[in-house]
């Protein structure tokens, strides 16, 4: 954020720590990597939600992505990005 401090930062989250272990499985991950990765994403989603409201879930693609864009698009009209809705905060 130091060195581009207009970003919008959004982050992006599983629909929890099992979906997230299952898709890393489905991916052939071997146990001890899919430890290592699932450990590493729990620090790095703690750190994102630190760093900006704005949580999308990735539970469904479609909606994950128009999500963000909506997210982008407001940002780029200057639209409060709030909305009146506040920030999603995914689980």
């Amino acid at each position: 954020m130091a060195r581009h401090p207009d970003a919008l930062l959004v982050l992006l989250v599983p629909p929890s720590p099992e979906v997230q272990a299952r898709r890393l499985r489905h991916r052939g991950d071997s146990e001890e990597d899919l430890e290592r990765r699932l450990a590493k994403g729990r620090d790095e989603e703690r750190l994102g939600r630190d760093l900006t409201p704005y949580v999308v879930v990735n539970d469904d693609l479609e909606r994950a992505v128009a999500e963000v864009a909506g997210i982008l698009e407001r940002h780029r009209r200057g639209t409060p990005l709030d909305g009146g809705a506040g920030p999603r905060r995914g689980s």
